[in-house]
């Protein structure tokens, strides 16, 4: 671990947690299924509800909803659209001074990269909301290859972009296979997080704490 030089976060599930947010993303595609079909939001919901379903069973593994869209012909930067409209973190989210902290005491020894299935804009306000909006060196947001999580093709992008040796990066999630499995594949220390305060792991790992 004393190799590792740049860290990749995850945003959504990593550096926060909302289920409101999340049902918000949900409600906006749902709303934007329907509308691009003539349907319900009702209707639209279990077009996309089925969709996910067979898009799991293809993939034998839990799609993103920004892929499971593109399967029902939805464009992405639409998609994102219409979230930047409909999403609202700042009736959910503050400042969170523990990640902060965290965040702070990392950038002495490496640098930080954030990479992300959302857009830039929505990713700027959250980021500002947490109160880490300084923290990145570089966002790596939709926009950079409108290719979203995962894809091989974007990862190799984003490596060659920050330059290094495999060992040089960690990439940190909350979902495997979405997150963490490309880079675990290439040879990349990954570190699986459920919350905010699974990111300490990241200090002992490096010797940061004890």
């Amino acid at each position: 671990m004393s190799q590792i030089r740049s860290i990749v976060f995850d945003l959504d599930g990593t550096l926060y947690v909302s289920d409101q947010i999340a049902d918000e993303i949900w409600t906006a595609a749902c709303d934007l299924v329907a509308g691009s079909r003539g349907l319900s939001r009702e209707a639209g919901r279990e077009v996309l509800a089925c969709a996910k379903r067979r898009l799991a069973e293809t993939l034998e593994a839990e799609p993103t909803l920004t892929r499971t869209c593109i399967e029902l012909g939805i464009e992405v930067s639409d998609f994102h659209r219409a979230l930047q409209k409909r999403v609202r973190p700042e009736a959910y989210l503050d400042h969170d001074p523990v990640l902060y902290a965290l965040l702070d005491s990392l950038r002495d020894r490496c640098d930080l990269f954030l990479y992300t299935n959302n857009s830039l804009p929505l990713t700027q306000k959250i980021l500002a909301l947490l109160g880490v909006d300084g923290m990145f060196r570089r966002l790596y947001t939709i926009e950079f290859s409108w290719r979203p999580k995962p894809d091989v093709e974007t990862m190799e992008q984003i490596l060659e972009d920050i330059g290094g040796p495999p060992e040089s990066f960690l990439f940190v999630g909350d979902r495997q296979k979405v997150d963490l499995k490309i880079a675990e594949e290439a040879g990349i220390p990954t570190l699986l997080v459920r919350e905010t305060a699974d990111l300490l792991q990241i200090h002992k790992m490096m010797g940061v704490i004890p």
